[in-house]
């Protein structure tokens, strides 16, 4: 018997990936997304898959949770606005999306019997860390209104699991990279770095570029958060996904300079970026040992798929 899936932010960066595997998995599976954010484009191939659809809909809808009337197995929820910037400018915003978009997903998954609840959450809710690796028993010091309301959609998970018997799996993603990702103002530094060497502007670091950040494709990010779904516990798990080495931002831009030789980009520094922590990179013991997993795209070939990708844009 076929399994039902529903994946909210579907045509966005990490969510089109995990809707692709699914239906290779054999899932049917329903998409959720408003589009503001998110790509059409990015589920090309889905589109034309009899077992998928996509529903137009915005996550804090009351007419969400008339996608309960058919029976859900597995609830992936990864609708978000993801902005440290964006949520510094509009806290309420940000709280009312990732706030009580989360309990609105998690009532549909408790209204379509689901019996797991995949939620994605992120390495910004330790804040700065007193020692790295990050491990999942650190405690939670988030800096921004962004990493505040993981922080308080993470709860919210794990109290329907408390009231209901909803299990989750959460994963506290570090930084995501790869094709599909959206490049603007809000989005993250790899694709403004790639954007800027291709169109020969100068790649702009906000501070002295001493910051640390520990990158993972999104291929492994989908293929691990997938896992995450077919976890059999009538209990929480909360993991980390995390690239396996730490690269300084300053590094970064010159590599991607370098691996775009044909730019005549300059490296220059701006302001330190108000909420921005200073070092990431998490530990990925509980992962591999709960989910058999570890990355597989090595951060030069995933950077190098990831210029290509951008320069047919």
């Amino acid at each position: 018997m076929k399994r039902t899936a529903i994946v909210s932010g579907a045509s966005g960066f990490i969510g089109s990936h995990l809707v692709d595997l699914l239906l290779r998995e054999g899932f049917s599976v329903i998409g959720i997304d408003n589009l503001r954010t998110g790509n059409r484009e990015n589920l090309t191939n889905a589109m034309k898959k009899s077992n998928f659809e996509l529903v137009e809909m915005d996550i804090c809808s009351e007419k969400l949770l008339e996608l309960a009337k058919n029976p859900i197995d597995i609830v992936f929820h990864l609708a978000a606005i993801s902005s440290v910037k964006f949520s510094i400018d509009n806290p309420e915003v940000v709280h009312n999306v990732n706030v009580d978009g989360t309990r609105n997903m998690l009532e549909l998954a408790r209204k379509g019997g689901a019996n797991r609840f995949v939620f994605s959450s992120s390495a910004a809710v330790y804040g700065d860390p007193p020692t790295l690796p990050v491990h999942e028993d650190t405690p939670l010091a988030p800096l921004s209104p962004y990493a505040e309301s993981k922080v308080a959609a993470e709860m919210e998970c794990l109290s329907y699991e408390t009231l209901y018997g909803i299990a989750p799996t959460i994963f506290r993603y570090f930084n995501v990279y790869g094709p599909r990702q959206e490049h603007s103002e809000y989005s993250g530094v790899i694709p403004i770095f790639i954007n800027q060497a291709i169109r020969n502007q100068d790649i702009t670091i906000e501070g002295n570029g001493d910051q640390t950040r520990s990158f993972i494709h999104v291929e492994d990010v989908a293929r691990a958060t997938y896992l995450g779904g077919l976890i059999e516990s009538d209990s929480h798990t909360i993991m980390n996904l995390s690239g396996p080495a730490s690269i300084s931002i300053r590094d970064l831009a010159y590599l991607i300079k370098s691996r775009i030789p044909t730019s005549t980009s300059d490296v220059v520094h701006l302001p330190a970026r108000e909420g921005d922590v200073k070092d990431s990179i998490g530990s990925m013991e509980r992962t591999s040992q709960v989910l058999r997993f570890s990355p597989k795209v090595s951060f030069e070939a995933g950077l190098d798929q990831t210029i290509a990708w951008y320069r047919i844009r």
